[in-house]
């Protein structure tokens, strides 16, 4: 990887945080809603690992001299139009997701929370990894 510390301390936060998300062996959603512990530290290790994203983009773009993102969203459709990641709509779901969570904090649907974790944690995976063989 040709990025410095900072953008891997991101990546490892990412790591980290599905690592906790498997632990937790959410098997159902009635797991989910069984427990609001639980449904906290889902929600919040998600949104850390958005904002891990978000901010290691943010470095990236700052590595390659190239202007800063507006939004959370420039910044994802930057590293694309670098070829630093690949055009997969669902970087841009996950930023969209991390603003719901943020800004609806109030009640967040759990349905889909669980759907996030059951289908949605390979994109973490994808982004380390594509970002870790630049």
């Amino acid at each position: 990887m040709k990025y410095n510390g900072i953008v891997e301390a991101k990546l490892r936060i990412i790591e980290e945080k599905l690592s906790d998300i498997e632990d937790w062996n959410i098997t159902s959603l009635a797991v989910l809603q069984g427990s609001s512990m639980l449904q906290n530290a889902v929600e919040r290790a998600l949104q850390v690992s958005i904002e891990s994203i978000i901010d290691a983009g943010e470095r990236i773009l700052a590595i390659e001299k190239q202007p800063a993102g507006n939004t959370s969203s420039d910044v994802i459709y930057k590293l694309q139009d670098l070829g630093i990641i690949s055009k997969d709509p669902d970087y841009i779901a996950m930023i969209k997701f991390r603003n719901f969570i943020v800004h609806r904090y109030e009640k967040i649907d759990l349905e889909i929370i669980y759907a996030t974790v059951k289908k949605k944690l390979p994109v973490f995976r994808k982004f380390i990894d594509e970002i870790r063989s630049t």
